[in-house]
């Protein structure tokens, strides 16, 4: 299935599976290219935005993390009932009730299943979560990740004075007077960024990122390996059921101390 930057990936040699960059004909190392700035097409992760009246309710249910304002974007745990771990994936909150879910991991699959499955949960013949709406976001906007020594610099060549946001935060920043929504990642990844980019921009900042010498295109082989800084994602590796406790998943910072979410009790 064609998406906005699959011309470009095959202009690179990009070896594609499963709908995804793997990754490119003569990659640069990750330790090498980290020394610049590394790009990611996240295409082909799981990929949703949601919205709706009871969406903040539905995020702060299916999610075991931090509840977000808006503006704001954590690594969070999600958990079956009995508190096993399902994955971890990356929530960007833009407003009072829209929401990013992405996760580029091997557990993408299982997640999205369960996502679809807490929301149709039902409680005394209602469904709590029914104006929650769930959607694939590839058609709204490309999920670039831009990371490495030289990520703030390159990401500072395009929006001038612009101040970028710091580790768990999310801005509107105009990337050559283009809107784009700009979030930063967990500072355990160092400087590392997910530029939300309008597809029909995407084929240009794509292009004029990799005009700099020191940007190196790389694949889902390599991102597996960056995220790899993770605390949990050795964990993640299979698709056995995972249990995590809730002193491991606290320290790792992607468990709120309530109960207010699925796995609660479990844990």
């Amino acid at each position: 299935m064609a998406w906005p930057l699959m011309r470009e990936h095959g202009y690179l040699g990009a070896s594609l599976e499963d709908g995804r960059v793997a990754s490119y004909l003569n990659e640069t190392p990750l330790d090498e290219a980290l020394q610049g700035a590394c790009v990611y097409d996240l295409t082909g992760s799981l990929y949703r935005f949601v919205s709706g009246e009871d969406a903040q309710g539905f995020m702060e249910t299916l999610c075991a993390g931090t509840r977000l304002p808006a503006g704001s974007s954590a690594f969070s745990a999600v958990l079956t009932g009995d508190g096993a771990l399902v994955s971890v994936p990356f929530i960007v909150r833009g407003g009072a009730s829209e929401y990013m879910v992405i996760d580029p991991g091997r557990r993408r699959a299982m997640l999205d299943a369960w996502m679809g499955f807490a929301r149709s949960i039902e409680q005394d013949g209602v469904m709590p979560f029914e104006q929650a709406s769930i959607e694939d976001a590839s058609s709204l906007l490309v999920p670039l990740l831009v990371c490495g020594t030289r990520a703030r610099e390159l990401l500072g060549d395009y929006t001038a004075d612009a101040v970028l946001p710091g580790p768990g935060c999310v801005a509107s920043v105009a990337f050559d007077g283009v809107p784009c929504v700009l979030a930063a990642l967990d500072e355990r990844l160092g400087d590392a960024f997910i530029v939300f980019a309008p597809p029909a921009f995407s084929v240009r900042l794509f292009r004029s990122f990799l005009s700099f010498t020191y940007a190196h295109p790389q694949g889902m082989a390599s991102l597996e390996r960056f995220m790899g800084r993770l605390p949990w994602q050795g964990q993640l590796a299979g698709d056995d059921r995972v249990i995590v406790g809730r002193d491991a998943l606290s320290a790792w910072g992607i468990v709120r101390p309530d109960a207010g979410f699925i796995g609660s009790r479990g844990l």
